[in-house]
């Protein structure tokens, strides 16, 4: 599966990372295991900093308004976006723009920095 999520129930913290060709259903497969996680209001990693084709604008949308219409939408905890190319830069701050208004999110080209970030973000409310 190109999109794969650790949850690290301990530390309220979901990692999730795309690698491959993702699909707009890997995406919509991983945003279900989000949500019947129960860790919507975890801080999360989304490591997007290898996958071969970045995701269209169109369907950013779809996934920001997918999230937007889950239950407990509200809760979302902060969320770190890792990217490497340009490309991806375009896309994840399109998302990070989005979704700016609903919890804390920003995009990073380490993951180190994208740690300490989300370490110092308070959770979402579960």
């Amino acid at each position: 599966m190109p999109v794969h999520i650790d949850f690290f129930h301990p530390n309220r913290l979901a990692i999730v990372v795309a690698r491959g060709e993702v699909t707009p259903v890997d995406v919509a497969e991983a945003v279900r295991q989000l949500l019947e996680s129960g860790a919507l209001h975890y801080r999360k990693i989304l490591d997007i900093s290898s996958p071969s084709r970045p995701l269209t604008a169109e369907g950013i949308e779809k996934i920001a308004a997918l999230m937007r219409t889950a239950p407990n939408a509200e809760t979302r905890g902060p969320l770190a976006i890792v990217i490497s190319r340009g490309d991806q830069a375009e896309r994840a701050e399109l998302f990070a723009r989005m979704t700016a208004g609903e919890r804390p999110v920003r995009v990073f080209h380490s993951l180190h920095e994208a740690r300490r970030w989300l370490e110092q973000q308070p959770l979402g409310k579960p």
